[in-house]
């Protein structure tokens, strides 16, 4: 196999202002916010940590600690670049986090979008039929219908507005989103499983004008043992 590079991400020499894409505004549920400390040391638990494939249900006060613990807005300041900048727990290139966490919850069928300023999900209400077969494509490569399913949605034009050659800049946070995620579980003593799949194709429904992009999903839940 040969490996074909991609062009080397670098700033603009003159940013270009980027407008977020506009998500609907369904109903907004808040979620737990987890108690400070606790969980055992990050060397233990990640010493711990493997791909777990018959899962249980994800009770929502751990879906809230997991994103608490990964994606919540910590500090914001304002840019040039059509949206604030942010610091959170798990790292972004240029502090730009252009990458969305959806969770999809097996007991009602109901898609949510993290939001880490407010620490709650927003429904996707109508957009709902738009993702119909993403959760069986998932179920086709690891079935457990009884885990939650967070799949990341990227908005690369949020990363392009800084970057030249941004495209592996959004996989790269891509790539160290999933680590954390999978990490806190494992300090949370969940189990976590990786999918091969983007859900390109359910992204571009959701926004036809290619603003959004499927960059990985994963399940979550208790551990079985």
């Amino acid at each position: 196999m040969t490996w074909t590079p991609l062009p080397e991400p670098r700033p603009r020499p003159q940013v270009q202002p980027y407008t977020p894409y506009v998500w609907p505004h369904g109903t907004f549920v808040a979620l737990p916010q987890p108690a400070e400390g606790g969980g055992p040391p990050m060397f233990e638990a990640l010493a711990q940590r493997r791909s777990v494939r018959e899962l249980k249900a994800l009770p929502v006060e751990s879906l809230g600690a997991l994103l608490w613990h990964s994606q919540r807005r910590l500090a914001w300041a304002p840019s040039p670049l059509g949206f604030e900048l942010e610091r959170r727990p798990a790292p972004s290139g240029g502090a730009i986090h252009p990458i969305h966490v959806l969770a999809f919850d097996p007991q009602t069928g109901a898609w949510g979008r993290y939001d880490g300023v407010r620490h709650g999900l927003h429904d996707l209400g109508d957009q709902v039929p738009m993702l119909e077969g993403l959760v069986e494509q998932a179920r086709s490569l690891v079935a457990d219908p009884a885990a939650t399913m967070l799949w990341l949605v990227a908005e690369p034009g949020k990363t392009e507005a800084k970057y030249e050659h941004s495209q592996s800049v959004v996989w790269r946070d891509a790539g160290v989103l999933q680590g954390y995620l999978v990490a806190v579980a494992a300090g949370l003593g969940l189990g976590t499983c990786l999918l091969g799949m983007t859900g390109q194709a359910w992204a571009a429904r959701l926004a036809d004008q290619g603003q959004l992009a499927g960059v990985g999903a994963l399940w979550v839940g208790g551990r079985t043992v």
